[in-house]
């Protein structure tokens, strides 16, 4: 229960720092920091290179779906040299393709001229953009550059307006006392887990205690019975030969009485015949003589 309370809380938690973070969408002007402008060779080279954040590789702040129908790309310059007309020209470059592209426009390198320029200052439409690009769907654009046309260029600045900015901005951050309420319930949860994990632990070593002692018990008893069985078995067969012996040694009730007693009465038999006899012979000594 513990363990769901803290689960629940931790959610608590996330949805509440998610909470913290809100989403604004505005309308406003995108202009990228330039600190160290330089400028172009002079032949058809870029004075300005900006890597998007659709660009994973080289991700930059500005993102070029934030682009909308409204917006234009403003840039500020100087140069050097003689311009046969514009002398800059602004380059929206994908090295994977535009999504939903214009099969007519086959280029990844896209030049577009500014609607509107002079001495310092060139603007570019987005209907201009899109249409040199091939679509108005710039996920894939990696790269915003600014090249000249056969002059030193300088670029000092660019701003793309009416951009819709997506930003999350962090709200109010919970105040001490709410968070040190919030670090006690956690820390209390723990302790009741940690106590209720240490009782289960000792409820379970006591009952494997208990379960052993019983376990050494039962074998015990079954050792005795097991060592009473095997000596009954020892004895009892040796009682029996000795029974038995005794029983055959014993003299047998009647039988041996009966021989003795006709033994008795042969003798006498036998001796009373004998005396008899020579009684007889006796007698009749004198009549054959």
């Amino acid at each position: 229960m513990k363990k769901l309370l803290k689960a629940l809380s931790a959610g608590a938690a996330a949805l509440f720092a998610a909470a913290a973070l809100s989403i604004t969408v505005c309308a406003e002007d995108y202009s990228f920091e330039i600190t160290d402008p330089q400028p172009s060779n002079g032949s058809w080279g870029q004075a300005f290179v900006y890597y998007t954040a659709n660009d994973q590789g080289h991700p930059g702040n500005f993102d070029a779906t934030w682009i909308t129908p409204d917006s234009e790309v403003i840039v500020e310059y100087t140069y050097e040299g003689d311009a046969a007309g514009a002398p800059l020209e602004l380059i929206w470059q994908t090295w994977e393709g535009p999504i939903e592209r214009d099969p007519d426009v086959k280029k990844d390198w896209n030049k577009i001229a500014p609607y509107e320029y002079d001495d310092t200052t060139a603007k570019f439409s987005h209907a201009d953009i899109a249409a040199a690009y091939g679509t108005d769907n710039f996920e894939t654009v990696y790269a915003i550059n600014v090249g000249d046309t056969g002059v030193k260029l300088t670029v000092t600045g660019v701003t793309i307006t009416n951009c819709e900015i997506v930003e999350a901005e962090e709200t109010e951050a919970p105040s001490e006392e709410e968070t040190e309420a919030e670090t006690e319930e956690e820390t209390e949860a723990e302790a009741e887990e940690e106590t209720e994990a240490e009782t289960e632990e000792e409820t379970e070593a006591e009952t494997e205690e208990e379960t052993e002692a019983e376990t050494e018990e039962e074998t015990e008893a079954e050792t005795e019975e097991e060592t009473e069985a095997e000596t009954e078995a020892e004895t009892t067969p040796a009682e029996t030969s000795a029974t038995t012996n005794i029983a055959d040694n014993a003299p047998k009730e009647g039988g041996g009485g009966t021989v003795v007693v006709t033994v008795i009465i042969v003798v006498i038999v036998l001796a009373a015949a004998g005396a008899g006899v020579f009684l007889l012979i006796k007698k009749n000594k004198g009549k054959y003589y």
